[in-house]
């Protein structure tokens, strides 16, 4: 007997006493441990638990309603437990009968001591086999049921035979690789390849979920031998759908940013511009008016002017650029500044109404509310594809007790409130908790970076405010937003008083502007206010004509942008021989991109007038002789 015999834990099932005793006597011999002796097979059933038997000794004739063979059954099916018949019948019928139980061994009585040992042995071996071939089997099959990667079994004709939980989660219950694999060319391209070597290398494909909609996989194949001896294929697809939308959403964001430097440096180009037509249109308004000559055609050219330079602020606003400090304005005021930039951003099929109600004031920084106005009007407009009414309202409203709102209620107080209401579809409860997180998009990869609302969100509670959020299915959206509202009136560029023009003294400005319109214009507002001016059009040309002409500038006046050297570089050099050398900056791109590197020296925006220009210019002349 081997080592592993003393062991093993038998039990003996036996009604006849004399025979019963003769068993355990010879099991005793031989080292084996009896966990128990029982004359029907209930009993023995009822303390499987309780003895835990590595292998039972059966007569199949037994006390009790159930014979061994039945038992046998039991032990199989719900154990697996072991069993050798020890009978005295060994007739076809009982031997037949026998199989049912799945015997281990089938032993006869009177039986030899030798053919029992051998049984024995061979029962408790095959039985050991056994168990390990079921733990194997068993971690096999978890190692298939639980993965991580969605993993299914089909045969040559792509009928899907087995799959287990992450497939199922993925695709249901589809039965055929024709259901699951959208693209025929990649159905056509897996079939080449397990025809061909039976292994298909990872590749990206896209499957069919269980709700229709499309997940991007890595899959892989190779074949296995089926139960039949023939050939499946064990198939492996491991979902990437999330990392890929990352990667286009950071395309898309990519995009998104070189469009944005595109709009930053093409508003510098306008803001030059503009500040050319602006500026000579007021001096030939003022030649106009010495000669007493009409000068009412001017009033269309500084209108349309204007118009351009609310273009050029519109195109920093999309590249997120226009940063300017807190204001008070109207929203409806607002609105209707944008009437026409939003009626070409929703184009022909979509109508833009506007409302506004007596109130409305709020302190914010105005690019970013028109950024919210853009968004939400976006929104409103891709949830009407086939057309229909974007509404706008503006108005105070007077909150007794908290609204329930977007990340929070809204407090009660009073608010100025702009409500962006469409004719959609609505939006369904299984998106809605979802639309204000960043890149969450449910239009197609080419029409949206999921970005929008998100910012809505962002730039409403930077302002202190809050939002509220109304949709039904089946009649539209409504996006409410409320800001703090104050009572005080904003006044707009138009009805500031306008400076008298402070003339200057025969101080020398040197000027430098790349561009040449507006360095011409420059050259004739400083000359007609009574400074000397030294021109140049870059900051080589200035630093040659600073070192050569006699007379030392007593105030420089430059872009911040140029080729090869930038203003606050040229203003550093220029100190180097002249310390103190007082500077005004000027640019056409917004002040927060540019401010940093011009340290505390004075900055104008362009477009300006020539009244703010000079004014300017006299504040930084007057600042250098304290």
């Amino acid at each position: 007997m081997n080592s592993e015999a003393p062991a093993a834990r038998i039990a003996v099932c036996e009604d006849e006493r004399i025979v019963a005793l003769d068993i355990q006597n010879f099991l005793r011999r031989n080292g084996y441990h009896i966990v128990g002796i029982y004359a029907e097979a209930e009993i023995l059933l009822e303390q499987v638990d309780a003895i835990a038997p590595d292998l039972v000794l059966m007569d199949i004739h037994l006390q009790g309603r159930m014979d061994g063979v039945e038992a046998s059954v039991e032990l199989m099916s719900r154990w697996a437990i072991p069993v050798i018949f020890l009978t005295a019948y060994d007739d076809a019928i009982t031997i037949e009968r026998a199989k049912m139980g799945q015997p281990y061994g089938y032993v006869t009585k009177p039986f030899d001591e030798r053919d029992l040992k051998i049984a024995i042995i061979i029962g408790l071996y095959r039985s050991s086999m056994e168990r390990r071939i079921r733990r194997s089997e068993a971690r096999y099959r978890g190692l298939f049921e639980d993965g991580l990667a969605a993993m299914f079994i089909s045969d040559a004709a792509g009928s899907i035979l087995e799959a287990n939980t992450a497939f199922r989660q993925l695709a249901g219950n589809t039965a055929h690789l024709d259901q699951l694999v959208i693209d025929p060319e990649n159905r056509r391209s897996i079939d080449i390849d397990l025809v061909g070597g039976g292994r298909q290398t990872p590749s990206e494909v896209s499957l069919r979920r269980a709700d229709d909609s499309q997940a991007r996989v890595l899959l892989s194949s190779t074949a296995i031998r089926g139960e039949a001896g023939g050939r499946n294929y064990l198939f492996q697809a491991l979902d990437i759908t999330e990392s890929r939308n990352l990667q286009d959403q950071l395309a898309r964001a990519q995009k998104m940013e070189a469009l944005a430097r595109l709009a930053s440096g093409a508003a510098h180009d306008f803001n030059n511009i503009i500040t050319a037509i602006l500026g000579y249109a007021k001096l030939l308004r003022e030649d106009l008016d010495l000669e007493g000559r009409p000068n009412e055609d001017l009033d269309g050219i500084e209108a349309a002017a204007r118009r351009a330079a609310g273009l050029a602020r519109q195109l920093l606003m999309f590249s997120r650029n226009d940063t300017s400090a807190p204001s008070v304005f109207s929203l409806g005021a607002l609105v209707s500044d944008m009437d026409r930039m939003l009626e070409r951003l929703v184009g022909d099929e979509v109508t833009v109404r506007s409302r506004s109600m007596e109130g409305d004031n709020v302190r914010a920084e105005r690019p970013r509310i028109e950024q919210v106005v853009l968004n939400l009007v976006v929104n409103a407009r891709d949830a009407m594809p086939k057309g229909g009414t974007v509404t706008l309202t503006t108005g105070r409203l007077i909150l007794d007790q908290p609204l329930p709102g977007i990340q929070g209620s809204v407090p009660a107080g009073t608010w100025a409130f702009l409500r962006v209401a469409d004719e959609g579809d609505g939006i369904s409860p299984e998106i809605l908790p979802h639309i204000f997180k960043p890149f969450f998009s449910t239009k197609p990869a080419e029409s949206g970076t999921g970005l929008g609302l998100a910012t809505v969100v962002s730039v409403v509670r930077q302002a202190e405010g809050h939002m509220e959020l109304s949709s039904t299915q089946g009649r539209g959206t409504t996006f409410t937003v409320y800001l703090p509202a104050v009572d005080e009136e904003g006044t707009t560029e138009a009805e500031e008083p306008a400076e008298r023009m402070t003339p200057g003294s025969g101080e020398t400005v040197l000027l430098v502007e790349d561009d040449d319109s507006v360095r011409a214009l420059l050259e004739t507002m400083l000359e007609r206010a009574g400074y000397v001016v030294l021109s140049a059009g870059n900051p080589g040309s200035a630093l040659l004509l600073a070192e050569r002409d006699s007379r030392k500038p007593d105030v420089l006046v430059s872009d911040v942008v140029m080729p090869l050297m930038r203003g606050p570089e040229l203003a550093a050099r220029l100190r180097t021989r002249q310390p103190g050398l007082p500077v005004l900056f000027l640019s056409g791109r917004p002040e927060n991109e540019v401010r940093a590197s011009c340290g505390d020296d004075d900055f104008l925006c362009k477009p300006f007038s020539e009244e703010e220009f000079l004014s300017a210019l006299k504040s930084v002349l007057a600042a250098s002789r304290k």
